[in-house]
């Protein structure tokens, strides 16, 4: 789900009935059993093999809060040395393990080579200012609890930190495009999926090194609207949120657009970035509050389509590939 701040803010275009139908569709139960892996403390995990990686339920501690996150492992057989990392935050109200089943990324690491997290956020959301989730009200810090996961389990499993895109979904995009501002020093890119960009955030954001960009939304999504949501409180449109990073990147001031072959899909792509990155952006004609070729997050009548004519975490893996030769070391 978006969080705009509140539910009711979040759904401008539903009812009260539909937007309590939406968090009916979206609750679900939450990954089970944890382990202890804080900074240096010695781990001793509840590792769950699967047909080909392994997943492992972790828990460590990040401010005054306990945090838990699921850490999927390719085999070793296809796994890349230096291991990058995929980092994928859900939407709001989902767990870690509905965000895995969902976008099927552990399956797509395992074909490639390459880890992903799946961090649990405090009550089902992530903390973005100006936002008035419940992370957010309960004075989260979720740049903190990113940093000190990528750092604990970088150390722990032998994963390069070094080489981390960020992506999410509703909730989990807004707090990646967040991220970008406050925590690109360790990150190569970001992919935020039906997650715009909040305007204070934009107002505030002030990267420390130029990040890519690979935005994914739809053009039809009834949740978070593509032409974005007007006021100091709201979002910048999608292709706002592209022009904005294209700004930061110092790219070309106009985007190239193209048709995806086959499909409906628009790709919006700028020029002439600093430091090798890029800004791209697919917009999906037809596509709901949903990621493309994943499973739904709700019902067609209140989440709109989810796109099958290309598959967002095969991108994300294309992204990841074309950048991770980059990291600073």
């Amino acid at each position: 789900m978006s969080a705009s701040g509140s539910l009711k803010s979040a759904l401008p275009s539903l009812s009260r009935r539909k937007a309590f139908a939406v968090v009916t569709l979206l609750f679900a139960s939450a990954c089970g059993g944890s382990s202890t892996a804080g900074p240096g403390a010695t781990l001793s995990p509840r590792s769950t093999p699967t047909t080909t990686g392994t997943d492992v339920n972790g828990t460590l501690q990040s401010g005054n809060f306990t945090r838990t996150y699921v850490l999927h492992l390719p085999p070793e057989s296809s796994r890349l040395k230096p291991t990058p990392i995929v980092i994928a935050f859900h939407g709001l109200p989902m767990t870690a393990g509905e965000m895995s089943r969902i976008t099927h990324l552990s399956k797509v690491a395992d074909a490639h080579g390459f880890a992903v997290l799946f961090p649990q956020g405090y009550q089902k959301s992530w903390a973005v200012p100006g936002g008035s989730t419940p992370a957010q009200q309960a004075g989260i810090d979720d740049v903190a609890f990113v940093r000190t996961l990528l750092e604990a389990v970088g150390k722990l499993y032998g994963l390069d930190p070094a080489r981390v895109v960020a992506t999410g979904i509703s909730n989990g995009g807004i707090l990646t495009e967040f991220l970008g501002c406050s925590l690109s020093e360790r990150l190569l890119g970001i992919v935020p999926v039906a997650g715009l960009m909040r305007r204070d955030t934009a107002a505030g954001c002030k990267p420390a090194r130029p990040i890519s960009v690979l935005g994914i939304h739809g053009v039809d999504d009834p949740i978070a609207s593509y032409a974005g949501v007007p006021g100091a409180d709201g979002f910048l449109s999608f292709t706002d949120t592209l022009a904005f990073w294209a700004r930061v990147n110092g790219c070309s001031s106009a985007p190239v657009s193209s048709p995806l072959a086959g499909t409906t899909v628009t790709a919006l792509t700028y020029g002439g970035c600093a430091s090798g990155t890029e800004v791209i952006g697919y917009a999906v004609k037809g596509g709901g509050h949903a990621w493309p070729g994943g499973e739904p997050i709700g019902s067609a009548e209140e989440m709109g389509e989810t796109s099958r004519q290309f598959d967002a975490s095969e991108l994300i893996w294309s992204f990841l590939d074309r950048h991770r030769g980059a990291a600073q070391l």
